[in-house]
């Protein structure tokens, strides 16, 4: 069918844009494919087992045993080479749990990728279960059973799901194969070989997740409505059939949990070695009342570690199920009313509704007091055993709205709609985790830096877009070039501090860098990148003049900063004083009148003050400053009195308010005033001019080829 092509290849898309152990716990999920391929045995719930991996005491076997099975020729332990944990996530600085290993063999991606195409055919058995569920349900409605299987299959979080390592998608599968079984061997009870293969489904459910031991319950209710058909005696030998299928695909592990520690399914050894997952005291109503909105959104739109789908698209999917809600009940009572008129169509929708409401509510209470005792719960991939019956009685509930006649036209809209908002999603986790691309040709930043750190991180130069200033409530965007002189094997975090006059902390930023994007042990040596920020002040500052620093430290030891090194090697510095910010420092408004002289970079002259007072051996001169454009180097401003041979007989140089406007901070619509005053001025003095020059001592020329300008005469 074409919605398995479709399927595979959103798939594929979903796992080439996610880092293969993103998804939540796949490092976890991958230790146990690891375990069952080398030991060969069943875990034991003990604190040995829980420190290998967490989800060994809490998941069944099942995806574990056909990964390992699938990747039996190669060794699952080269999977772990490309697990690199982040320790920024758990000090939530980042949404990346790992980083990305750039060197890493070809057997280890090959393994990874065999867990992930596992997951995958998980997800295949969901979609085509479900479609001959809803087939079986509704015989003649083909296109409702493939409305049906879109909306499972075609959900971006259960994509998610089928694209990394876990074993949510076999859950879902499993659960919604199980069901078709039954109902196919409730068609024709007196056929045994149908109730076992039917019991052997269940076993599979059961041993793909504890969460699908919910469906045992419409499993009874399945059994029961056979007993009102064809008695008890023909009851006894179904059931009898249906156990003997389940007990021995699943009767091992089930057993086994009874006998060694009297529980099914063992919540309390379970929480005994991992004691962070029970609660302290069980949630109450209230308390699982506020978890449905976190419920509902990590059913439809949540990926990986907080990574999150954007707003429209969860406002669009809670009114889309509200719509359901009341479109489904409108379509109960509406069959309920036509049984008198239309008894085989009324019957089939009423049973097709109870069933899904009994399926999807026995998983619901079962997740729900999951999360009454243990943390980290509301999931709403939990629910994916459940993910047949609810996206039936979402179809069911949207087009009982539309007359019988215009259904099917809403029936042929769902696959495409719900497979355009699987390609929405795409861009989401592609941002997420994208690595930022390598810069290549020249780059030319607005202030060179080539900062060298004894780490091997070299920051190249930074941009400051629209200057280094920052008026009442305005941001400061800030872009950083990196590149690394070679590997950088620890989590390194970044620091952007900016400190007022006093050492008050103005804004600060620790993490990683890139939105936690990149850490340091996935920076490409030699490769160049752009790194940006919005620098939003952390309080209310006064007028000042602010110094930024960037620098590192070990994520683990936030005391010790990484050194500055020069070219033998030696410690210079441990932070690099990458610039002076100009905080609220207002200017006044600049003459609307032509400026009197332009340097080449934009700084201009835009008046000399008329009263300019002349009087013995003193001279005061008032000049007005301006910017055509941002300006990113401190200028020193010289003033020299020259005689009539032109020789030097007074001078000043400083920078601009003796340093408390520097060129750097100088913006387009700045009016920065400046006084200057010679003293014990020599009478042999002829003339005055005005230039600039930079840290090298290196004159600005004048627009027009000069490196100065007259600006007064005798």
């Amino acid at each position: 069918m074409v919605i398995n092509v479709v399927f595979v290849v959103l798939t594929a898309l979903y796992a080439r844009a996610t880092p293969p152990f993103e998804a939540p716990d796949a490092g976890a999920h991958y230790a146990y494919i690891v375990y069952v391929q080398q030991n060969g045995v069943l875990p034991t719930l003990d604190e040995r087992h829980a420190a290998i991996s967490h989800q060994l005491v809490q998941q069944p076997p099942l995806y574990y045993a056909l990964a390992a099975a699938a990747m039996a020729w190669l060794p699952a332990e080269r999977g772990l080479e490309l697990l690199n944990p982040n320790p920024h996530y758990l000090l939530g600085q980042t949404h990346r749990a790992t980083a990305t290993v750039n060197q890493a063999s070809r057997e280890a991606h090959l393994a990874v990728w065999i867990a992930r195409g596992v997951s995958m055919l998980g997800g295949l058995l969901a979609l085509n279960a479900s479609f001959l569920l809803v087939r079986l349900l509704f015989p003649g409605e083909a296109w409702l059973a493939l409305a049906v299987a879109s909306v499972v299959a075609f959900n971006p979080r259960f994509l998610f799901s089928a694209a990394t390592i876990t074993n949510d998608a076999w859950a879902a599968g499993t659960a919604a194969l199980a069901i078709w079984l039954m109902l196919r061997a409730a068609r024709e009870p007196d056929h045994l070989w149908g109730w076992l293969w039917a019991g052997g489904a269940l076993g599979m459910a059961a041993l793909a997740k504890y969460g699908n031991l919910a469906i045992g319950a419409l499993a009874a209710l399945i059994v029961l409505a056979v007993w009102r058909r064809v008695g008890w005696r023909q009851l006894l030998r179904a059931t009898v059939t249906l156990a003997i299928g389940a007990f021995a695909v699943a009767g091992f592990w089930y057993v086994r949990n009874w006998l060694l520690w009297g529980e099914i399914a063992p919540l309390t050894p379970m929480l005994a070695v991992l004691p962070d997952l029970a609660r302290d005291e069980p949630l109450d109503l209230s308390g699982l009342f506020a978890l449905m909105p976190v419920l509902q959104n990590s059913f439809w739109g949540e990926f990986g570690y907080g990574v999150l789908a954007p707003p429209w698209f969860f406002d669009a999917m809670r009114y889309a199920a509200l719509l359901a809600a009341l479109g489904a009940a409108i379509c109960m009572a509406r069959a309920l009313r036509r049984r008198s008129v239309d008894l085989p169509m009324a019957g089939q929708t009423l049973y097709a509704l109870a069933l899904a409401v009994v399926w999807s509510g026995a998983v619901f209470v079962s997740l729900l007091n999951w999360m009454r005792l243990v943390n980290f719960t509301a999931q709403g991939r939990l629910l994916y055993s459940a993910i047949t019956p609810i996206a039936l009685l979402l179809v069911l509930g949207w087009q009982a709205f539309l007359p019988r006649r215009s259904q099917r036209f809403l029936q042929m809209a769902v696959p495409p709609i719900f497979c355009l908002l699987a390609l929405s999603q795409l861009n989401v986790l592609a941002e997420a985790y994208r690595i930022p691309p390598a810069i290549v040709g020249s780059l030319q930043p607005d202030r060179n830096v080539h900062a060298v750190f004894e780490n091997g991180a070299v920051l190249i130069g930074a941009d400051f877009p629209n200057g280094a200033a920052i008026d009442g409530k305005e941001a400061l965007p800030l872009t950083l070039y990196w590149t690394a002189q070679r590997p950088i094997d620890e989590f390194y975090t970044l620091f952007i501090h900016l400190t007022d006059s006093h050492g008050g902390m103005v804004y600060q930023f620790d993490g990683a860098p890139v939105q936690g994007r990149h850490p340091t042990p996935q920076w490409i040596p030699g490769a160049r990148f752009a790194d940006s920020y919005v620098l939003h002040p952390t309080s209310s500052v006064a007028d000042d003049l602010a110094t930024l620093t960037v620098g590192f430290y070990r994520h683990d030891q936030p005391t010790e900063r990484v050194a500055l090194v020069d070219n033998e090697g030696a410690a210079v510095a441990d932070v690099v004083t990458l610039a002076q910010v100009r905080l609220n420092r207002e200017t006044p408004p600049c003459p609307d009148t032509p400026s009197a002289a332009q340097w080449e970079n934009g700084i201009q002259l835009l008046e000399l003050e008329s009263d300019i007072a002349v009087g013995g051996d003193s001279l005061i001169l008032m000049l007005r400053w301006g910017a055509s454009r941002v300006i990113h180097t401190n200028y020193t401003v010289f003033l020299q009195a020259l005689d009539s041979a032109d020789q030097i007989v007074a001078q000043i140089d400083r920078w601009p308010q003796d340093g408390a406007y520097p060129t750097s901070t100088w913006r387009p619509g700045d009016c920065i005033i400046d006084a200057y005053r010679f003293e014990n001025l020599p009478t042999s003095w002829n003339r005055v001019i005005l230039g600039l020059y930079d840290e090298r001592i290196q004159r600005l020329p004048v627009a027009g080829g000069s490196d100065f300008i007259e600006i007064i005469s005798k």
